[in-house]
C-alpha cells in the first residue's frame, strides 16, 4: 500500500515541478505584472464608480485567479529556450565524457 502512495506522490511531484527556462521566467514575470496592475486599476475604478468594496475585491480576485491560471502551469512556450550547459571539465581543462569520480584523499 505504501508503494502505491509513493508512486502516486512521485507522479504528482513531477507534474507540479514546473520547469521553465530563463526566457520563460521573464515572460511570466511580465505577464504577472501586466495582469495584476491592469486588474488592480480596473477593480479600483469600478469599485470607486459603484462605491462598493465588495465589487472591487471581487474583480481583483477574479483577475488574480486568471493570472494564476495563465502563469502557474509550465506551458511548453515557457520552456522554448532551454539552457545549453557547458561540458564538465577535468583538472586539465579537458571535456569529460562521463561523470568524473571524486578524488579520494589519503
Amino acid at each position: 500500500m505504501s508503494e502505491f502512495f509513493d508512486k502516486k506522490l512521485k507522479e504528482l511531484q513531477q507534474s507540479l515541478e514546473g520547469r521553465i527556462d530563463f526566457v520563460g521566467q521573464e515572460r511570466v514575470e511580465e505577464l504577472t505584472k501586466q495582469i495584476l496592475w491592469s486588474t488592480g486599476a480596473l477593480s479600483f475604478i469600478v469599485g470607486l464608480v459603484l462605491q462598493s468594496l465588495k465589487v472591487s475585491v471581487g474583480i481583483f480576485s477574479l483577475g488574480f485567479l486568471g493570472c494564476c491560471a495563465v502563469v502557474l502551469p509550465s506551458y511548453p512556450s515557457y520552456n522554448a529556450h532551454p539552457v545549453a550547459w557547458l561540458p564538465k571539465l577535468d583538472e586539465y581543462g579537458e571535456a569529460v565524457e562521463g561523470v568524473a569520480e571524486p578524488k579520494k584523499e589519503r
